[in-house]
């Protein structure tokens, strides 16, 4: 009552609501409350081992917070005055949560540059000592010129004009050459190091993404993914920039030790200026990191906005939203260039300090050894490394600058490498290309032995099954068996669960209750790859590239040393209706179909869907999930008829919004709000009152006897490129006689066309001779409903059959 006056979503807690499985807790849920808020942190710091020892219950407390917090629910459960030792052996606990969960708390934390070590490792480590010391020695000797031309200046003021000895000259070409030539191996080594480096992680990541769950892609943006793919090309510069760090730290110590050579009495600035030019580049890191990623999770961010353009050009358009779109980009835009602005500033602030302090040592140590009197032969060359000094470190500092982009990029590009992969019930399940061959053989080799063994379809036993997601209760309590063979029609509203509960036997979803099985087996792990190479799948969403048709329903199709033997494609061209779209297409099976199916229609799109689900071999359980959307409502008879002869053998499961190709289904289920509410034959639905189905099969008839039927209506038909009149589409597509002659009567669907049909009233000239009570009498008799729009329908008839016409008039 208190709902009525203010409405549910103002409430913060209300009473647990009959969805939710109350009834595994002790007292059935009556004295549970469902919240919903926000959850809050604060935290006050960090406890040492012996604060967590000393405080057992406190730190149980805290245990069973994380838990709690972990799950971003927007509605969680509280119990309230009930105490947990009555709330019986079914009262979930912390253990009882997802094994996701589970694997996120005790996710370790990534270390990139382990990684990347250990990708180098794969080639042996001969390679990179040798590279490090050829760097060692191009460093030295980087330092060394200096020394020699210090040298030659003090001989070329002792000898005379042509008195230079040839070995001496033979000497410095010789150093100089080999100071040359060395960088072109460092170089080239450095590159080919990066190649292989950016291959094998391009190999992981490709290798990776096919094994991972479809769960973890709806979790992400696919704008990012495609983000951090475009990133791995920064990975080949990592050796690169590796080895110039090295080489500018080696640089570094070397000219410090030339300058302490020089003047002994300046070392203590000497090693003061290369510990602060080292410290101030590793101290930076931190924030430079943490600035860093943010702006490579903005740029991800923006690039959605890119894609989402590009693909919804045309949507965007036509509802006028380029306003709101460019909002939302700016305001994402601004928040990226504040974020790079600040790492910049970092940047520019670490930068100006280094410079200033490598200036000021340098001057420190030239203007002690002026004071000090030295040699002014040694001046130029102890300015010369002094000023060098600051230099090295400004280098330094930018080369360790570049480091935390690439870091970063590398931790993205890590993340979905150390994510779960689909449970594959095998002991190791590693990352190799060569284990995933492993685990295709083996799917495939389960799938033949299954379809060898059984010759009809599969049996299927969802047992007290509840599935969550977001902390939201999708399905709830489902018990349901499913003979093998059997054609099982699934109907409910929008968000009732119906695709979820198709989704359990794809394993797109885990129950986090229940259990689920094929054949008496659990589903899971090889059983599951297995049971999906038998599976044919239709929905609107599935993917159509952009390849030739003949690509298109040849993609997915089993291979294999068990499916050797494919299905010729025109099972698919006549299965699915697609010759006349054959003939409309350029180049036929050839042609290119566009980005997801863009160059044909909607409808024609679906039917390519269709064909690539008959040209799978070997189908043992078919999942049609609204399977023809875009289609006109006698294509979807014609093509449910097709289809459910051409997989009689299999087993079933079709969900659709169309109640009234339903009733000739064997059996129904009717999902509710996450629960199974109905399971029955359509006939023994149909004949209880207050039937769920029932009310949604008279509200479809409903919406099309009285809303589309509307004389309000203008009606156009629009055939092969010609629009005509009601009236005249209808005279020229009625057909002659049968349940679709009755269908030409306005408000008359498919339902009360096959009853009038069974009552021996075949043409419109039966309905026009018939009365309505006697009609109605009929109907009572065989225990049907009956209808109040018989009178109008029979007085449309007459009209009809008095003017001459086969159609109604809009």
């Amino acid at each position: 009552a208190a709902t009525a006056i203010i409405p549910e979503p103002f409430w913060s807690a209300r009473p647990l609501p009959k969805r939710t499985n109350a009834h595994s807790y002790g007292d059935n849920g009556a004295n549970l409350l469902l919240v919903r808020g926000a959850v809050f942190l604060k935290i006050a710091g960090v406890y040492s081992a012996e604060a967590q020892a000393s405080a057992p219950s406190h730190a149980s407390d805290v245990a069973n917070d994380e838990v709690a917090i972990a799950h971003p629910a927007a509605e969680t459960e509280s119990a309230a005055e009930t105490d947990p030792t009555d709330s019986g052996a079914g009262a979930p606990t912390a253990a009882t949560h997802s094994s996701i969960l589970t694997a996120a708390l005790a996710e370790a934390t990534q270390r990139p540059e382990w990684e990347i070590v250990r990708a180098l490792r794969q080639d042996g480590m001969f390679r990179p000592t040798l590279l490090l010391g050829a760097s060692l020695v191009a460093a030295l000797s980087v330092t060394a010129e200096a020394a020699l031309l210090r040298g030659f200046m003090v001989l070329a003021t002792d000898l005379h004009p042509g008195g230079w000895p040839l070995s001496l000259l033979a000497g410095l070409v010789a150093f100089v050459l080999f100071a040359i030539l060395l960088e072109f191996p460092i170089a080239a080594s450095a590159m080919r190091m990066g190649r292989k480096l950016e291959t094998r992680i391009r190999i992981a990541f490709l290798t990776k993404i096919p094994r991972l769950g479809d769960r973890y892609f709806h979790s992400r943006l696919i704008s990012d993914m495609a983000q951090r793919a475009y990133g791995l090309r920064q990975l080949h510069a990592l050796p690169d920039l590796a080895l110039r760090i090295f080489r500018l730290c080696c640089q570094l110590i070397f000219t410090a030790a030339g300058v302490i050579w020089l003047f002994p009495a300046a070392a203590p600035i000497a090693l003061l200026a290369v510990s602060v030019s080292v410290a101030g580049a590793l101290l930076i890191q931190p924030m430079q990191n943490e600035r860093d990623m943010r702006v490579r999770t903005h740029t991800g961010a923006l690039s959605r906005f890119y894609l989402d353009a590009l693909i919804g050009l045309m949507p965007i358009r036509t509802h006028s939203a380029e306003r709101t779109v460019r909002r939302e980009h700016e305001m994402m835009l601004a928040v990226w260039a504040r974020e790079s602005l600040s790492l910049a500033r970092i940047g520019a602030a670490a930068q100006s300090l280094a410079a200033l302090m490598g200036v000021g040592f340098a001057a420190s140590i030239v203007l002690a050894f002026i004071f000090q009197r030295g040699e002014m032969s040694t001046v130029l060359l102890l300015l010369y490394w002094s000023l060098n000094l600051p230099v090295l470190g400004q280098s330094l500092a930018d080369a360790v600058r570049q480091y935390p982009t690439i870091r970063n990029n590398m931790g993205r590009i890590l993340e979905p490498l150390g994510a779960p992969e689909e449970e594959m019930g095998l002991a190791d399940t590693g990352d190799s290309a060569a284990e995933g061959a492993m685990d295709e053989q083996a799917a495939t080799t389960e799938a033949a032995e299954l379809a060898q063994a059984l010759g009809a379809g599969v049996a299927l036993q969802l047992e007290a099954v509840t599935v969550q997601a977001g902390g939201h209760v999708i399905l709830d309590d489902i018990n349901v068996t499913i003979a093998p063979g059997e054609h099982v029609a699934i109907v409910g509203e929008s968000g009732a669960g119906k695709s979820t509960l198709a989704g359990l036997l794809l394993g797109w979803h885990r129950p986090a209750n229940g259990r689920v099985w094929v054949n008496g087996e659990l589903l899971a792990g090889e059983r599951l790859w297995a049971l999906r190479r038998l599976t044919a799948w239709v929905d609107p969403s599935i993917q159509l590239w952009n390849r030739s048709l003949q690509e298109n329903l040849r993609y997915g199709s089993s291979k294999g040393p068990a499916f050797a033997e494919e299905q010729p494609i025109g099972l698919a061209l006549s299965g699915a209706d697609l010759y006349a779209v054959l003939e409309r297409l350029p180049n036929g099976l050839q042609t290119r179909l566009g980005e997801g199916g863009g160059l044909v229609s909607g409808g024609e799109g679906q039917r390519v869907r269709l064909g690539r689900a008959l040209l799978r071999k070997d189908v043992q359980l078919v999942i049609l999930d609204e399977p023809f959307r875009g289609l006109d409502r006698t294509k979807r008879r014609q093509l449910l008829a097709t289809v459910r002869n051409h997989w009689r053998h299999a087993t079933l499961l079709c969900i659709t919004h169309d109640i009234a190709e339903t009733t000739d289904f064997a059996r129904v289920l009717v999902v509710e709000d996450g629960q199974l509410t109905e399971n029955d034959a359509p006939q023994a639905l149909l004949a209880r009152p207050q039937s769920s189905y029932g009310k949604l099969l008279t509200a479809d008839e409903n919406v099309r006897s009285q809303r589309w039927a509307a004389t309000k209506w203008r009606r156009l038909w629009l055939a092969q490129g010609v629009l005509r009149k009601g009236g005249e589409a209808d005279a020229a597509h009625s057909p002659r006689s049968g349940p679709d002659e009755l269908r030409q009567i306005t408000g008359i669907g498919p339902v009360w066309a096959e009853r009038l049909h069974q009552l021996g009233i075949h043409t419109i000239a039966d309905l026009a001779s018939a009365t309505a009570d006697h009609i109605n009498t009929q109907l009572a008799q065989r225990g049907w409903k009956t209808t109040a729009n018989l009178p109008m329908w029979i007085e449309q008839a007459r009209r009809l059959t008095s003017s001459g016409k086969r159609g109604g008039e809009p």
